[in-house]
């Protein structure tokens, strides 16, 4: 190490590693808080007991600027690149005819050495903020480490501290903008660790447990649940381990909400989309499907059971308000989606998209989607294996949109049409079954800021079925039961919780890695719903999921319905009074 003296105030501590890592210690910055040398996971950071200030190792720093992060005087500084390996990346594995084929697109890690490999990369942080930016804070250096040790049954008994949807969601999960992209090698401007791609792996290559009775906290409670969704899941599965009695009721024909209707079989294959309901059913949870609960039916319930946790999602699907939008032609996505997947198993096609041309012809038709997020991806994909084209247009620039890159990605390479900075006008209606889709360009100048329509009637597209894919909302006939619902994420003006200012996730901005989103704010922002999510709306009713902060991902449901119901075991609420 060398010290040079550049004034009688100031005092700067440098050091070179392998000719290209500088650290830099500003001594007359470090308060010796000692806030780096606890969160440094390679023990690079020591105290000088002299002068109360810190010290850089050469020999063990990696330059993942934790330090960086979590100085709050800004008294360190490190140069030059990361020493990490690179990424091992899985590779796509699309079918080379996609045309009625749901088999499942994207592959994980096959080998050990290749999930070693990865393993191999994560630093085992003191305070991993990836644990803070995953929802349901699995702890996710101990599962790794029991990947690195070949211990596929410990990652699972570590992940099933807080978990009952692993194989789920390591499929369906945004990662970047979670777990991974509050990976300090993600932070730091990096790759972050594949986190989703070793999870799945886990429960890929071993079965994921069963549900199992751990306490005796819940016995003697009767709970009912609406809805069979994440959220429900996370509930009953939290609320059987403690040995309270659970019921479901779903309105669908099967179970699972989102998991069964809203995600394709090439996405999320069938069998792993039901295993979770199989094994809470074989765990004692009573389902009733068919079984629609309205606002009116709650008080009902009440009377039979001693709590009540809405958990019935976000099922409403968003219509743009345009001229022409009420046409017959113009679908929800829900509908597209639970139609089209059925016709490609049963090696059928959608009526509206064939067209008899003369006896025993058929014409290709075209399917104009709106909306490029994730849904949107899921509809033009799977009007693809129908044979049809795909068309999708969304107002949102494609630098904000917030589509999973792989999602775009896979989407773009079976073909699909897809239009950023585009929206609809109107839609006409023509003669032979036909839509006639004026669109307009749009600018947009930021992810603060909406788009704006800049050209009138740009251009036009003829097609034969239009889909509404831009989301969903809550069902407003339980606005009266829930009138704070759904609650904002947005942090409120003022001082940060310390502890998550002090792990460095908020100081990490905006990074590459997770499409330029504040991965801190975010996280923070979903501790707000977590927090809520165990407060009850009424006498014996909570509510988790969607319905509590509208459209979630389907880990942060999990956890809602996880936090619900462990409020509900402590508190102990009885019909009975």
């Amino acid at each position: 190490m060398t010290t040079t003296n550049l004034s009688k105030k100031s005092k700067i501590e440098s050091v070179i590693l392998e000719d290209h890592l500088r650290v830099t210690v500003l001594a007359d910055r470090c308060a010796g808080c000692q806030e780096c040398l606890i969160r440094c996971p390679t023990n690079a950071i020591t105290m000088d007991s002299g002068n109360w200030t810190v010290l850089a190792n050469s020999s063990t720093c990696v330059g993942c600027r934790q330090c960086v992060r979590t100085c709050p005087f800004s008294a360190i500084t490190v140069d030059g690149p990361a020493i990490v390996s690179s990424r091992v990346h899985t590779s796509p594995n699309h079918p080379q005819k996609f045309i009625g084929n749901l088999d499942e697109t994207r592959s994980g890690f096959t080998t050990w050495a290749e999930a070693k490999a990865e393993a191999e990369r994560c630093l085992d942080c003191p305070d991993p903020t990836c644990v803070r930016g995953c929802p349901a804070h699995n702890d996710v250096p101990a599962f790794i480490a029991a990947i690195r040790n070949d211990d596929l049954q410990e990652a699972h008994r570590i992940l099933q501290q807080t978990t009952f949807l692993p194989d789920v969601c390591s499929r369906v999960c945004d990662q970047a903008l979670q777990c991974e992209g509050a990976c300090t090698w993600s932070l730091a401007g990096g790759e972050g660790v594949a986190i989703g791609a070793l999870e799945r792996f886990v429960a890929d290559n071993a079965p994921v447990p069963p549900v199992e009775r751990v306490s005796d906290e819940g016995a003697g409670i009767k709970i009912a649940i609406v809805g069979s969704g994440p959220a429900g899941i996370g509930a009953a599965w939290e609320l059987t381990r403690a040995s309270a009695s659970v019921t479901v009721f779903e309105k669908d024909d099967e179970p699972g909400g989102l998991l069964k209707w809203g995600i394709p079989d090439f996405t999320l294959p069938d069998e792993i989309a039901n295993r979770p309901w199989e094994a809470l059913c074989d765990s004692g949870v009573t389902l009733h499907c068919r079984s629609l609960v309205t606002a009116d039916g709650i008080s009902a319930l009440l009377a039979d059971f001693d709590a009540v946790l809405m958990a019935q999602g976000a099922g409403m699907p968003i219509h743009l308000p345009v001229d022409g939008g009420s046409l017959t032609r113009v679908w929800d996505a829900t509908r597209f989606l639970k139609e089209a997947q059925s016709a490609v198993l049963n090696e059928k096609t959608l009526s509206y998209l064939t067209k008899e041309d003369n006896p025993g012809g058929v014409r290709i038709r075209t399917v104009l989607v709106v909306g490029a997020g994730n849904t949107a991806m899921d509809v033009a994909r799977l009007a693809r294996r129908l044979g049809a084209r795909a068309i999708c247009v969304d107002w949102m620039d494609q630098r904000f949109a917030p589509v999973r890159p792989d999602e775009l990605d896979e989407a773009g390479m079976e073909g699909v049409d897809i239009r950023f900075s585009t929206t609809i006008d109107h839609l006409e209606e023509l003669e032979d079954d036909l839509v006639k889709a004026h669109l307009n360009y749009t600018a947009q100048k930021s992810s603060t800021d909406l788009p704006v329509v800049v050209s009138k009637l740009a251009t036009t597209e003829i097609v034969d079925l239009v889909v509404m894919a831009m989301g969903y909302r809550v069902d407003s006939s339980f606005a009266t039961l829930l009138p704070n619902s759904p609650i904002s994420r947005r942090l409120k003006p003022g001082l940060t919780d310390r502890r998550w200012q002090a792990s460095g996730i908020l100081a990490a901005g905006e990074p590459v890695f997770a499409r330029h989103q504040p991965i801190g704010k975010l996280a923070l922002g979903r501790e707000i719903a977590m927090t809520q999510a165990g407060i009850s709306v009424a006498d014996r009713v909570w509510v988790a999921g969607d319905a509590l902060v509208g459209p979630a991902t389907v880990v942060e449901a999990m956890t809602h319905g996880r936090k619900a119901a462990q409020a509900i075991i402590r508190m102990r609420p009885s019909r009975i009074k």
